[in-house]
């Protein structure tokens, strides 16, 4: 099934609704978050369903600077990994996946995806939740993304 940009009211994962309420208290009058923002240590639960990746302008890139255990068992490890590289995606996903991180870095918003997958390691139907979150060192130019991806059990 495609990545499906959804609507925050439609998403039901209690991990992404507390990052994106963790996210908006950091933005502070209209300024993005910056990583040093993110304090770890105050979202010890989320740690294992984090990505964190670096934004690389031109051309337009993501790189994978790390990957929470979670992910890495119900997809792939993915720590240093380019996005145009990634192993585990069906044809034409890496692409869409591209526009939902270049959605959040030309937009200066977060964006929301629900998907059905197959988990490689359980085989089980998954329903992915996902939410994609920009941070800026300047406050407005993004340059790195945080991603809570949630997999609960469908099937």
């Amino acid at each position: 099934m495609d990545l499906v940009e959804t609507a925050f009211a439609d998403i039901t994962s209690a991990r992404v609704k507390r990052f994106d309420a963790y996210w908006r208290a950091k933005c502070a009058s209209g300024r993005l978050p910056a990583r040093d923002d993110i304090d770890p240590g105050e979202i010890k639960d989320l740690l294992a369903h984090c990505l964190m990746v670096d934004i690389e302008p031109e051309p337009f890139r993501v790189r994978y600077r790390l990957c929470g255990s979670a992910v890495s068992f119900y997809d792939e490890e993915l720590t240093g990994t380019y996005l145009d590289e990634v192993q585990n995606v069906i044809p034409g996903e890496v692409q869409r996946i591209i526009g939902r991180y270049h959605t959040v870095v030309t937009e200066r918003r977060p964006v929301f995806i629900r998907r059905k997958q197959r988990s490689r390691q359980t085989q089980y139907d998954l329903e992915l939740q996902a939410g994609i979150w920009p941070l800026s060192k300047d406050g407005v130019t993004v340059n790195q993304c945080v991603a809570v991806e949630d997999f609960p059990v469908i099937a």
